[in-house]
């Protein structure tokens, strides 16, 4: 069972298709929608088409302020209200270019696997609206690029595919596991996507991916059965739970410390060793100080909002 980004479940078997039936009918760089916002527009978009420069240049974006990417995941898309939170938490805390990244055509399928199929495409056409912010007047180095499941691996996806720099940050939360392999990193989301790349795993094995494929992976209350989430038979809550802790995270009052462990095998026994310094979950600016390739983080959270509770 997994849950579209408007939390309805469904069957998938993972295990038994045919390549050969799936027929794409999705050309992202024609179907895909990139929505701002920004304080002078907060609610109502303005939709900057690719390589559109004097569209651009006519709307409210502005240079000197930071961008910020958000992706949707299965089934999400198709209107101005997709990545609300994200959006609403970065003009809550200040100057934003917000982006909302509408590949609603592409992932609005029942076939999972179609959508998933579709990833390095959608992908590959951030990277290039990416490109055309840059030519613009845009610095990588103020470009974060955060998704949730399969909008995680669209932004590693668009992460290994821009050509004139490469993104800042990008953070995944909880990067969707099913048909992502974890020998396979040309195919999801690897910390080499960006100069610095966070995940936060809260299904970890079931819907997330669970392996550290990122400079700093965070386990909050150790990747599974999220506090506040009942038996969570099918995972939908705790798979939606990422994206809550780092909508929340951006407003600076709430801090998620966390602590160093010694690897996976930590969060798998369930019983955190602490090797290391600790960091934060999230954030505004997301890096806390240089990420260690492959680390990772614990931490405990509350069971509903506030869930921070405070640096360690």
């Amino acid at each position: 069972m997994i849950p579209d980004a408007n939390g309805h479940m469904h069957l998938v078997d993972i295990n038994n298709y045919d390549v050969g039936e799936i027929v794409p009918a999705f050309n992202a760089f024609n179907d895909m929608v990139f929505r701002l916002f920004t304080r002078t527009n907060p609610t109502t978009p303005q939709v900057i088409t690719i390589n559109n420069h004097a569209q651009l240049i006519n709307s409210n974006f502005n240079v000197n302020h930071p961008t910020r990417f958000q992706i949707h995941g299965w089934n999400g898309g198709g209107h101005a209200g997709t990545g609300a939170a994200v959006r609403n938490a970065y003009l809550q805390r200040g100057d934003f270019n917000v982006f909302t990244v509408d590949w609603g055509i592409g992932a609005g399928t029942p076939n999972y696997i179609l959508a998933r199929n579709r990833v390095n495409e959608a992908g590959n056409v951030v990277a290039q609206f990416c490109d055309f912010l840059n030519v613009n007047g845009m610095p990588f180095s103020r470009m974060l690029i955060s998704g949730h499941s399969l909008g995680a691996q669209v932004a590693g996806a668009a992460g290994k595919r821009t050509t004139r720099g490469r993104v800042d940050s990008i953070v995944g939360l909880d990067p969707a596991g099913p048909l992502f392999a974890l020998d396979d990193p040309a195919n999801r989301l690897h910390y080499t996507d960006a100069n610095y790349v966070e995940s936060i795993v809260t299904d970890a094995g079931r819907l997330g991916f669970m392996h550290p494929v990122s400079h700093a992976t965070f386990y909050p209350n150790f990747g599974t059965q999220q506090p506040g989430c009942g038996p969570d038979l099918t995972g939908q809550c705790g798979h939606d739970r990422a994206s809550a802790f780092f909508v929340e995270s951006i407003n600076p009052i709430h801090i998620f410390g966390a602590v160093r462990c010694r690897g996976l095998d930590d969060m798998r026994d369930r019983n955190c060793v602490i090797s290391g310094a600790g960091r934060n979950l999230g954030g505004e600016p997301v890096q806390d100080g240089p990420g260690i390739v492959g680390s990772v983080y614990f931490l405990t959270t509350n069971a509903a909002s506030p869930f921070a509770q405070g640096p360690r």
